[in-house]
């Protein structure tokens, strides 16, 4: 099923990549370099180190549904890319609420299982802003008594294709806000922020 296929894509990537193949020339068609995606998710109310392993979080009563685009224009290493990303999400449960961001994304397309399933493991890292906080962003700005509408972005990702068709794929992704230890939130208790596990599909273009 759908869980234990992202669980095995995962564990494989980070874990094992010894089992993994080089591209095969010929026979890979190769990503193009921008791309559109759509996802949505449950937020948790917990800490991100609960949140990597699809399923398994504690999840909260809240939502979010987002699309976002990437622009891979270097790549320093063969099947390596870096970019930008731009997002928007609505949030919405116990409360509504809006976000965007915009951070740096760094991409690697190396890992073909079997010679059918491309594994791309990929992480952004920037600036989100939301108009208001909800479910543990809100409990943690309470507490804090500090502003915690603009914070640090965090997106580790894992997604899953197939080398004969580059152009889509479905993908997990971890939704991090924090003010990364009071940096930017959170005040004395550096505690800002939330989570949130998320599936979706990209389209490359």
């Amino acid at each position: 099923n759908l869980f234990r296929l992202f669980l095995f894509s995962f564990l494989v990537t980070s874990f094992t990549p010894a089992f993994s193949q080089p591209l095969t020339q010929g026979k890979m068609e190769k990503a193009q370099n921008e791309a559109i995606f759509f996802f949505a998710g449950r937020m948790i109310d917990s800490y991100i180190d609960e949140s990597l392993i699809p399923f398994f979080a504690p999840f909260d009563n809240n939502y979010l549904i987002g699309a976002g685009y990437q622009n891979f224009y270097f790549e320093p290493f063969e099947n390596f890319k870096i970019g930008y990303e731009a997002g928007v999400a609505t949030r919405f449960g116990n409360g509504l609420s809006f976000e965007g961001w915009l951070g740096a994304v760094a991409r690697y397309d190396g890992f073909i299982i079997a010679e059918q399933w491309r594994i791309s493991p990929a992480i952004t890292f920037g600036l989100s802003v939301v108009n208001k906080t909800i479910g543990k962003g809100a409990t943690r700005e309470a507490l804090s008594g500090e502003d915690d509408r603009i914070l640090f972005y965090l997106a580790p990702e894992i997604s899953i294709g197939t080398p004969f068709d580059s152009n889509g794929e479905s993908f997990f992704r971890v939704q991090h806000r924090s003010g990364a230890w009071g940096i930017l939130g959170g005040g004395q208790l550096g505690e800002a922020g939330n989570n949130a596990q998320t599936f979706g599909y990209r389209r490359f273009f």
